[in-house]
């Protein structure tokens, strides 16, 4: 039992970390915006309003971020398949997948951020306008920062799981506005 509780340490731990890595990288971002454009904060330009207002008109109708898969980790508080008295917190979805499989953008859009996550590999963040798709889990990165890239591209590929036989991805969605930034359900927004 206590080995259990601390595996589900681990993987809240893992969670956590993410989402933090992530909140900092779109904040920094922000904040760059703010300063480059001396501003406050997010500001909406006509260009950003056209993308995003594109990207919004795609809900329910973006490609998957891998070829093919399965959702193995819901968006929200969950609790956990093994402890029951424990929960975990997610921000994306997580997709079990091919060893190794390619990560694939979902929408077209600009890399606003590559970096890493210590136990969750290397992270891609899109810009699409007020909106960001964020892939994490990757063990190799095709794109770098300031890259335009189009739908369906291949952006990376991922991390071998700690089985060693699938791969895992995590993929996130976030909407900002002057006040502030919101993870949204990517369940919602991908092809069904």
């Amino acid at each position: 039992c206590q080995a259990a509780y601390s595996w589900v340490n681990k993987q809240q731990n893992k969670q956590k970390q993410i989402a933090k890595a992530i909140r900092r990288a779109i904040e920094a971002e922000i904040a760059a915006e703010a300063k480059k454009n001396k501003s406050k904060g997010f500001v909406s330009t006509p260009e950003t309003s056209a993308l995003s207002k594109t990207f919004a008109a795609n809900k329910g109708k973006l490609p998957w971020p891998v070829f093919k898969g399965e959702i193995t980790g819901r968006y929200g508080k969950q609790q956990h398949d093994v402890v029951s008295t424990a929960y975990i917190e997610n921000n994306g979805i997580d997709i079990t997948t091919d060893k190794g499989a390619s990560v694939r953008a979902v929408f077209g859009g600009k890399v606003s951020s590559v970096f890493v996550i210590p136990g969750a590999g290397k992270v891609v963040m899109v810009s699409h306008g007020s909106y960001r798709t964020v892939y994490s889990n990757l063990e190799e990165v095709y794109v770098k920062k300031g890259d335009t890239i189009s739908i369906k591209q291949k952006i990376g590929k991922l991390l071998p799981a700690s089985s060693g036989s699938v791969s895992e991805a995590h993929f996130e969605i976030w909407y900002i506005t002057s006040s502030g930034m919101k993870s949204q359900n990517p369940s919602l927004w991908i092809y069904r």
